[in-house]
């Protein structure tokens, strides 16, 4: 089994760190900045940190943001909302981020995506989907959950990564912020598709379902939030937990 990640991640709203449940009933817990530094300290493999209203406020995350956590952050950062263009994207590289993640202005427009892998690496280029369950299959929605978009997840996902996406993340809408573990079925479904690396993101809320997770759907990563800042929970116990179920992770 490849090394998986951990990658806590911090959702802003108003240059601050905010939890919920499926994208509503958010609450404030903290500073990005700070959160940064706990979680790098305690060994984690990169952080996401993405703004969830930028789009739907046509603006672009805060690159000073981005600039304080790298000053005081060892470990990588991925960074997004709102990035529509190369030049936005610029903007996040030039403040320090070490990736990009685009979601809504990729969904709609693709091509955006090839665009920016020609431009600065497929590696540094991290596509992300939320989704919903309905009957058996997954709707895709932009806007933070807020609108459908009449595409097949199996095609959205072929052409992503036929555009050169380095990574995807793939949000389950229905779990996220729920702590009752996380959608191994999706998953493992989408391992079959996805041949880049591949980011399981909404339902951590104990050791075990991230043990499930890599065991049963064999994803690259996982993003955990809410089980993080509202549980006691950190990293290194993470780390040791799920080592000890035969779960390779870099030494925290």
């Amino acid at each position: 089994m490849l090394t998986k990640r951990i990658i806590p991640l911090f959702l802003l709203k108003e240059g601050r760190i905010y939890k919920g449940e499926r994208f509503k009933n958010f609450i404030d817990v903290g500073d990005p900045t700070s959160q940064g530094m706990i979680y790098d300290a305690q060994g984690a493999d990169e952080i996401i940190i993405v703004d969830i209203e930028a789009s739907k406020k046509k603006k672009i995350i805060n690159s000073r943001i981005i600039n304080s956590m790298i000053t005081k952050c060892r470990l990588p950062i991925a960074a997004g909302g709102g990035i529509r263009d190369v030049k936005s994207a610029k903007e996040c590289f030039s403040a320090g981020a070490d990736k990009i993640i685009v979601n809504t202005h990729a969904i709609l427009n693709p091509w955006l995506v090839k665009e920016m892998a020609r431009e600065f690496g497929s590696q540094s280029v991290v596509v992300s989907i939320d989704v919903k369950k309905s009957g058996s299959n997954y709707d895709v929605y932009i806007y933070s959950g807020t609108r459908k978009i009449e595409v097949k997840l199996k095609d959205l996902i072929k052409k992503f990564i036929d555009c050169g996406a380095g990574e995807i993340i793939i949000t389950c809408i229905d779990k996220e912020g729920t702590m009752s573990g996380f959608d191994c079925n999706l998953y493992s479904w989408l391992r079959k598709l996805v041949s880049v690396p591949l980011i399981a993101s909404g339902g951590a809320g104990s050791y075990d379902h991230i043990v499930d997770l890599f065991k049963e759907s064999d994803c690259d990563a996982c993003a955990i939030g809410k089980m993080l800042f509202l549980r006691d929970y950190d990293i290194v116990r993470i780390k040791s937990y799920i080592k000890g179920k035969d779960v390779t992770v870099r030494e925290a």
